[in-house]
């Protein structure tokens, strides 16, 4: 089967799942390049320093969001399966945008210039990450058979109770 038949079927049982993962992306993107845009124009930092702080805030949201509402899960983040791995892939993503970013501050004083080579070195990432997102940390169940959701007791008439294991 061709790569392009599999990403159309892909797309077809994921379209809900995908414009989430859109619109948490666009989340990021614009708290990101507003702090970035601050932090540049207005404090006057460097523009990999900027780009870092950028990174650090707008990524727990967008963490968080890529969890819960893209891939519905809840309860605590594990951190060996899902919390270092997905920042592990954003490192990625943070490490190529700091380079272009590096270099074209050090060519140019101009914002948007700056603005363009984070988001385009970030947008490269964009689709390796959706794909790491998806089939390793939070797409399958949980291997060793955690719930992805807080453990319910039984209360002693038989019901569910709201405590948490």
């Amino acid at each position: 089967m061709s790569l392009l038949v599999l990403v159309r079927a892909h797309v077809a049982d994921n379209r809900v799942r995908l414009l989430r993962y859109c619109g948490t992306s666009a989340v990021g993107v614009v708290l990101g390049q507003t702090i970035l845009r601050v932090c540049y124009d207005l404090f006057g930092w460097s523009g990999l320093v900027s780009n870092l702080l950028a990174f650090l805030i707008a990524n727990i949201p967008v963490y968080h969001l890529n969890r819960s509402w893209v891939w519905d899960r809840y309860g605590p983040s594990r951190w060996g399966r899902e919390v270092l791995p997905f920042w592990m892939v954003s490192l990625a993503g943070l490490a190529l945008s700091s380079l272009t970013v590096g270099l074209v501050d050090a060519v140019t004083n101009n914002g948007w210039f700056i603005s363009a080579a984070s988001v385009g070195a970030f947008g490269t990432v964009w689709l390796v990450k959706y794909a790491v997102c998806d089939q390793y940390l939070f797409g399958p169940p949980p291997e060793d058979g955690e719930p992805s959701e807080p453990n319910q007791e039984m209360a002693n008439d038989g019901t569910k109770s709201a405590g948490i294991r």
